[in-house]
């Protein structure tokens, strides 16, 4: 990065073809920069948000699918898990990180993994700690990273949306920088492999291309060079184990938005979170953007995304990743600025500090239980075991979308769920019942349908009030957390007494 410093404050049309990403410093003054060290904090910020306990549904889910690719050497074409859409196609759109999963599991234990989604946050931290150079000021610079990786501590869950988070910044930085641009074939193969979120390479590219031609009026040749190899890559990604299906999935995961419409990750924010408001912190960044003369080039996938995180809270994480991005350069010269090629006490010393911290948390990752099912009913489903009433056993078991997962992850195909977190996957009819059960509604309607013979579900909630009193039923095992409820007069009565 240039040393000299800029000290207008006047809104200035910014340039942001190639805006340079690396950082200034000299080998005679050491390694220990204060951009250098303000990076290595990022950079353990990232790894703590990232390398926490797993404890994700999906992420079992996703688990339990790498254990089974491994097993049959295949990628599940059926789901093996229900008992209520048992043998119906399934697509397993993120097969590369699930295989990814099992694979760590199996070398190291549920410890890699958590290590390796640490590392992934680590990168992505470092990756937008490049990307905001340009705004050059450090304060400027952390303040804007800070706002991403933030809000990693609410949507950065062990999950493959991790891989989908670091590929846009790997997307980003060729844009921005022009270098290498031929790997984005690989990069297209293994996002589109790994998450369904790589067609928004192609929304970012197209805004890009879109808020270039509105500044310059000719046709951007580099940026639709640009598309084109991602084009190339996205193409190849029909090349492995999904063949073209991997690429149409998210699309026909977006035809089935009436199935997705109660779920919380696919609707518009509620802003009653911390980390959701935080993400209202966007909108100045966009507006400071503007009024500071920025070009429609960055503008424009600013809005778009920006408008996207709006919409539905599933894409707040990219979107401020996209955001703090594209508006970083003209952050430049906004704060007082301090040479970030400056070495001394305070730039070794925040360096240090930052290695030993990340050395810190390894260690504690080494040390403390990788996996965390204490918001899932163990003792329940060991009750339910013994007890021959778990779905397996020819027991109409309802429960939950999130005890689905675990009963996934701990049984694998023996498991014959109610149903999952797979709401895109399941028939409409079924995420309805599902959601009377969760929202209150005809429980009695739901349950006789269905042919109940045994909940297991959250205490204190709607459902399991109304089972209580109900005649019909009689509660087997009840605590502060879970409550198993047993249809009088079925087969499963007898079993269920306490």
């Amino acid at each position: 990065m240039a040393t000299e410093k800029v000290r207008s404050r006047r809104p200035v049309k910014v340039d942001q073809q190639t805006p340079e990403l690396v950082e200034s410093s000299s080998d005679a003054q050491g390694w220990f920069t204060l951009g250098n060290s303000l990076g290595v904090l990022v950079a353990l910020f990232g790894l703590v948000v990232g390398a926490r306990t797993l404890v994700d549904n999906s992420f079992l889910t996703h688990l339990a699918t790498g254990e089974l690719i491994l097993d049959s050497g295949r990628v599940p074409s059926v789901d093996p898990y229900s008992r209520t859409a048992a043998g119906q196609p399934w697509t397993v759109q993120s097969w590369l990180a699930s295989v990814l999963y099992a694979a760590l599991n199996r070398l190291a234990g549920p410890v890699a993994i958590r290590l390796m989604h640490g590392l992934v946050g680590a990168a992505v931290a470092v990756g937008l700690w490049r990307l905001v150079a340009p705004a050059r000021e450090p304060l400027a610079r952390l303040g804007l990273v800070l706002l991403p990786v933030t809000l990693g501590v609410g949507f950065w869950s062990p999950r493959p949306l991790m891989f989908g988070l670091l590929a846009m910044v790997v997307l980003l930085s060729v844009v921005q920088t022009n270098r290498a641009p031929w790997i984005l074939i690989p990069l297209m193969w293994l996002w589109a492999n790994s998450h369904g979120s790589f067609p928004l390479a192609f929304v970012l590219l197209g805004a890009v291309i879109a808020g270039s031609y509105l500044d310059r009026r000719v046709v951007p040749r580099r940026e639709l060079q640009l598309t084109g190899i991602a084009a190339v890559g996205t193409v190849l990604a029909a090349v492995g184990p999904l063949g073209p299906q991997v690429l149409f999935f998210p699309f026909q995961l977006l035809g089935r938005r009436e199935a997705l419409e109660g779920v919380v990750e696919w609707q518009a924010p509620s802003f009653t979170t911390p980390t959701e408001l935080l993400f209202l912190a966007a909108i100045p960044v966009v507006a400071v953007a503007a009024s500071r003369g920025a070009a429609w080039r960055s503008l424009l996938p600013s809005l778009v995304f920006l408008a996207s995180g709006m919409l539905a809270t599933r894409n707040i994480a990219i979107a401020s990743v996209i955001v703090v991005a594209m508006c970083a350069p003209v952050f430049a010269g906004w704060l007082p600025d301090f040479d970030t090629a400056k070495t001394g006490v305070l730039a070794r010393t925040l360096g240090r500090a930052g290695l030993v911290g990340m050395l810190v948390v390894v260690a504690a990752v080494l040390v403390t239980p990788a996996l965390d099912f204490s918001r899932y009913p163990v003792e329940e489903v060991d009750f339910l075991e013994e007890r021959g009433l778990l779905g397996a056993d020819g027991v109409e078991l309802i429960h939950r979308e999130a005890v689905g997962n675990y009963l996934g992850f701990r049984y694998g195909e023996d498991a014959a769920v109610f149903i999952d977190d797979r709401f895109d996957f399941y028939p409409l009819e079924l995420t309805v019942d599902h959601l009377v059960l969760l929202d209150g509604g005809d429980f009695r309607e739901v349950l006789d349908r269905r042919e109940a013979e045994v909940v297991l579900w959250q205490a204190e909630e709607k459902l399991t009030v109304w089972l209580e009193d109900e005649p019909g039923w009689q509660v087997a095992l009840s605590n502060d957390e879970w409550v198993v409820v047993c249809r009088i007069g079925t087969s499963s009565a007898d079993r269920c007494a306490p």
